[in-house]
């Protein structure tokens, strides 16, 4: 009878315990936005623009599962995906925001190669990728521009921290 009990014991307790999932961590997405407003800063040097009233998308882009490494010294994300064919007709007119855990960290646009203007003050992504599955975040900046540089935030320390937990930092 003792044996029985015991028994049951140690079921009940095996069974109330809840594991914890091993490798979780906080996610980074990468969403596009389904609507935002655009300003121009013209009281700095260079005139800035910025991202506001942002609306992400339902679901993301780019997925936290979909992030295989991230190379802080190129700002790349290496993918599981081919991310090319779905960006190639992008244009500025499309925004997306880089989260973690679901609260936006930057913005950026879509900038392709063909246009000869320079957006200061929003990360950029190329539509025309040499991978396709390397999603490569550039921002323009001017050497020697503080101010700029402030703004870049890229490598937020959010976002490292995060690849940091998963083991997908480079």
């Amino acid at each position: 009878m003792r044996h029985i009990f015991l028994y049951f014991l140690t079921l009940t307790m095996f069974t109330g315990c809840k594991k914890e999932e091993q490798g979780s961590g906080p996610r980074i997405d990468i969403y596009l936005l389904k609507s935002f407003t655009t300003m121009v800063d013209k009281s700095t040097m260079p005139a800035t623009i910025s991202i506001t009233d942002v609306v992400l998308d339902d679901i993301p882009l780019v997925s936290d599962q979909d992030i295989k490494v991230y190379v802080k010294a190129t700002t790349t994300f290496v993918l599981s995906k081919d991310i090319q064919t779905v960006i190639q007709h992008y244009s500025s007119d499309k925004a997306f925001a880089i989260t973690v855990d679901n609260q936006p960290v930057y913005y950026g646009v879509f900038h392709p190669l063909y246009l000869s203007s320079i957006t200061f003050g929003l990360a950029t992504i190329s539509p025309l990728l040499l991978n396709n599955n390397e999603l490569r975040i550039d921002f323009p900046t001017i050497e020697g521009n503080s101010f700029l540089q402030q703004l870049d935030n890229r490598n937020d320390s959010r976002i490292i921290n995060a690849l940091k937990t998963t083991n997908r930092l480079r």
